[in-house]
């Protein structure tokens, strides 16, 4: 995932003032600031970073690993799928540690001179992953470590939380953002991009459990989220971003008895490929410049697409695909609607894609190689409406839950997915058809065939 800063400020726009810093832990989403996150190149100011120094001013560029007890994680499958017989149970270690490792596990690294870079399951700006998963147990809240695979105890108990159905086997995994961790590259424009990283965290958590055969229902509501968060997040410097519950699949009725599998919730339904794991770990963002192959996208990419998009946990977005080179498929701009991509225009979409793709007065990207972009729209308005100060969170969840799907349907058929923020959001919203002053854009996700890097990339295993 690149950080460019989105072109602007949007044509008529007032300026927007800068709220005072001590608004910054409480409100970290106001939503005078929805022109700035998504037109200016300032995006959002430096208040959001929650008071941690600015780039350059000493800040650690390790985060300290939380103290309490540390739980060692049983080494990770190499597939996903439930145990023969037997249902999956979100108690059980070993489903643990296959849902947390190929969630948010360290999957590659590069050997290169000036370092290992390591690469997790999703893709996160420059590798700087500000996110942070953490298990809820009625016992206590863990704190998952990528880097050993373990598990640290951050309480000991977490009350006041209703469990759904009284399953004592039920868990709540929360992602969370540390912005400055992102701010020490990219300053002011850090929210954003750790936004769009904790939706994709939740796209990825969700379609583990799935493959993992538990049910999952993601959560945005904010007060169950700040309750879930209250016994042990810091009062600084980590923000709520959402959450899913993690449940057993039901159980099957008794032989003669009526099947009755009560309602099936958005959680329950899920696209995934039989090889997920495998899948996982041959995903990766391409080189720091992204230049890709010309490559044809076979319509069973298509098709997985469109499957992947109408079982995506949160449905508030809509997926515009300007298609190039795809077999049995027609050039041209589509959109997905009601599970199927309709089309809305024919012909080569490229001068589309280069007017879109505009930063700061050139082209961010070849899109004469690439062989579609997706770009993921989201109803601002609307959103503001309904949920003011927490609209912002909301449709970076949405949205970012998709474009891990889209990530992952190119991986399967051995294309790279490159989130790129390199793009004029006016000019999208003109160009495809967006209902001005409601839709926007707020990510573009470039399908290609990724040249070989520099660098030699490697699995880990633990």
């Amino acid at each position: 995932m690149t950080g460019r800063r989105l072109p602007g400020p949007h044509p008529g726009a007032e300026p927007i003032q800068e709220i005072p810093r001590s608004a910054a832990g409480d409100v970290p989403f106001p939503p005078e600031l929805w022109a700035q996150a998504v037109y200016s190149r300032r995006a959002i100011p430096t208040t959001l970073a929650a008071g941690h120094p600015a780039p350059g001013r000493n800040a650690a560029e390790v985060d300290p690993l939380p103290q309490g007890p540390r739980l060692p994680l049983v080494p990770p499958p190499l597939h996903l799928a439930p145990a023969p017989g037997s249902s999956a149970d979100p108690s059980d270690p070993a489903v643990v540690s296959a849902l947390l490792h190929y969630s948010y596990g360290l999957l590659q690294h590069d050997l290169t001179p000036g370092g290992w870079p390591l690469h997790r399951a999703v893709a996160s700006a420059r590798c700087r992953y500000p996110s942070e998963l953490t298990l809820i147990t009625p016992t206590g809240a863990l704190r998952f470590d990528p880097l050993h695979h373990q598990l640290t105890l951050l309480c000991a108990a977490v009350t006041g939380i209703q469990y759904p159905e009284h399953e004592s086997t039920s868990r709540f995994i929360v992602i969370t953002s540390r912005f400055a961790r992102t701010a020490r590259l990219y300053g002011d424009y850090a929210p954003r991009l750790c936004a769009q990283e904790a939706g994709m965290l939740l796209g990825a958590v969700h379609l583990v459990a799935s493959a993992l055969g538990l049910r999952t229902r993601p959560g945005q509501d904010q007060k169950t989220l700040n309750d879930l968060c209250a016994p042990w997040l810091p009062s600084a410097g980590e923000h709520p971003m959402g959450y899913l519950e993690l449940a057993r699949p039901p159980r099957p009725p008794k032989t003669g008895s009526p099947v009755d599998a009560g309602p099936q919730r958005p959680g329950d339904r899920a696209w995934h490929p039989p090889d997920l794991a495998s899948v996982l770990r041959v995903r990766h963002s391409g080189a720091a410049i992204f230049d890709p192959e010309p490559a044809l996208v076979t319509r069973e990419l298509i098709d997985d697409l469109e499957a992947a998009l109408a079982t995506a946990p949160l449905g508030d977005f809509s997926c515009h695909l300007l298609a190039r080179s795809v077999t049995d498929l027609a050039p041209g701009h589509y959109v997905h609607v009601e599970g199927r991509l309709r089309q809305v225009s024919e012909g080569d979409p490229l001068a589309l894609l280069e007017q879109i793709g505009q930063s700061e007065g050139r082209v961010s990207m070849n899109f004469r190689s690439t062989a579609c972009v997706a770009y993921l729209a989201v109803r601002r308005g609307a959103a503001v409406a309904r949920y003011g100060d927490d609209a912002f969170r909301r449709v970076h969840l949405g949205a970012g839950a998709a474009a891990h799907l889209v990530c992952v349907v190119a991986a399967r058929h051995g294309l790279t997915a490159r989130v790129h923020n390199g793009y004029d959001a006016a000019t999208a919203e003109r160009l495809l058809g967006l209902m001005p002053d409601e839709e926007t854009v707020i990510f573009q996700v470039a399908i290609g065939a990724a040249r070989p890097p520099a660098s030699f990339r490697l699995p880990v295993v633990f």
